[in-house]
């Protein structure tokens, strides 16, 4: 088959699998850190199947609990930040954003967060013991409103803020909805995802230690008798206060210099923890979720022109089979440049190519559906009460890169960032257990070049 027919079977697939999204539920599909959005299904844990990934877990007793479907796989990508620093989980009706929507108005109860340290993210289990949970919410008798339905309020993005004592190194990080309008004929939904993390830290210590009635196993830190899971919503005379499921939040203590630090949003101290392995690669030109394109080889000949069309393609390919239920907007941004370099071939433009090397191209992923909110557990004590102090909103609207003009446009990419210019606390962290270090370069594992064993596109065969 050529590389034509199969990328066009490829491509045709793809759409047709993201057609199939179903439009009920929700799902967590976007991690933001210090109000940067870090890619749609970048570092995220979550449904490879589009038919089914807003549904609910199958039952509080099946692993899926932990991350859900597909939970138990590590992602290509995990996202590094301070211990101190800002994550906004945000939650979609459309897992690609097709039409808005958070959940469904009556799909009413609690949220929460819980935490988990991984040794290895390729090889440590979700599923089992190590959880703690940093928040929680129930129903605000005051407001009258249930977690989720101030979740709908914020567009779908509930921000919590990483305890600034966790210590350094791979984090999974898990947040909670369940709808509980159904709880009262015993079907409470639950809908969980996991973001992957790399937390970074100057001075936590290597270890934490978890009381024993705070850490829980996932699954298993539920009941079926729960009061939680069996709160009738549509009762006369609710039982309030309802009863958050789940153990009492647990936050690590941690030192009133790595606050302050945090909180003066200072650059990261050069004695620091960082990510060695799992970072976004810094050559990249389009990120699409958990799958980055790279340049293809310089060519000034006809069969290094061809050669590089091939590798595009094999790429984009690579793309479409890779993107999760949250979209591919930016395979198809990739799949342009091929066409590109495709088209120069076959005009004989040869030399000094490919056209435009090294431009990295502008994601058209849609940018935050609303501001991003304050943390929702700043000043939370250890008991899970909430402080007095609330994070005041930046002046300026706060989201993800996004839009593009529909033609590829490029942008050129910027040399790889030192640690100390990041803004807010971005930084890295380790793999293989913590390892001191206090030079500033962010080290990466260098991307993989995706191949195809198939034949080259024939010259004069348009791929429009």
């Amino acid at each position: 088959m050529l590389p034509a027919m199969r990328h066009t079977l490829a491509l045709l697939l793809g759409l047709a699998r993201l057609a199939a999204l179903a439009d009920a539920h929700t799902i967590f599909t976007t991690l933001y850190i210090n109000d940067v959005s870090q890619g749609d299904g970048t570092c995220v844990r979550m449904s490879r199947d589009p038919s089914t990934c807003t549904s609910p877990v199958d039952g509080i007793t099946s692993k899926d609990m932990a991350c859900g479907a597909n939970g138990q796989e590590p992602v290509a990508f995990t996202c590094p930040a301070q211990a101190g620093a800002k994550l906004t989980f945000q939650w979609r009706l459309w897992a690609n954003a097709q039409q808005p929507g958070v959940i469904d108005e009556s799909h009413k109860g609690p949220c929460a967060v819980y935490a988990k340290q991984l040794g290895d993210m390729t090889k440590g289990s979700a599923a089992g013991p190590g959880w703690f949970k940093i928040w929680d919410e129930g129903y605000d008798e005051e407001a009258g409103l249930w977690c989720t339905e101030k979740l709908m309020r914020a567009d779908g993005l509930l921000s919590v803020r990483i305890p600034a004592g966790l210590p350094a190194g791979n984090w999974l990080f898990r947040p909670e909805l369940l709808a509980l309008q159904n709880a009262h004929e015993g079907d409470p939904q639950f809908y969980v995802g996991c973001a992957q993390v790399f937390v970074e830290s100057a001075d936590a210590p290597l270890a934490l230690s978890v009381p024993a009635d705070r850490s829980v196993s996932i699954p298993g830190h539920l009941a079926a008798g729960d009061p939680g899971l069996k709160f009738n919503i549509y009762s006369d005379d609710p039982k309030f206060p309802y009863p958050v499921p789940g153990p009492a939040v647990f936050v690590p203590p941690s030192s009133s210099s790595s606050v302050s630090a945090v909180a003066d949003n200072k650059k990261a101290p050069s004695s620091m923890t960082r990510q060695r392995t799992g970072g976004v690669p810094a050559d990249y030109l389009i990120k699409n979720a958990n799958w980055v394109g790279v340049e293809v080889a310089a060519y000034s000949t006809e069969a290094g022109c061809w050669a590089a069309a091939e590798d595009c393609w094999a790429q984009a390919n690579a793309c479409y089979d890779a993107a999760p239920p949250s979209g591919n907007r930016n395979c198809r941004v990739w799949e342009r440049k091929c066409r590109g370099i495709n088209d120069a071939c076959e005009a004989g433009d040869y030399h000094d190519g490919p056209p435009a090397r090294g431009v990295r191209l502008v994601s058209e992923e849609p940018g935050a559906p609303a501001r991003i909110p304050a943390a929702v557990n700043e000043g939370q004590d250890e008991q899970g009460g909430e402080g007095k102090e609330k994070e005041e909103h930046k002046d300026e609207e706060s989201g993800g890169r996004g839009g593009g003009d529909g033609n590829g446009t490029s942008e050129a990419a910027p040399a790889p960032t030192e640690m100390g210019d990041l803004p807010d606390w971005g930084g890295v962290g380790g793999d293989d257990g913590p390892i001191i270090i206090t030079v500033t370069d962010i080290v990466t594992a260098p991307a993989a070049t995706q191949t195809s064993n198939g034949r080259r596109p024939r010259r004069g065969l348009r791929l429009r």
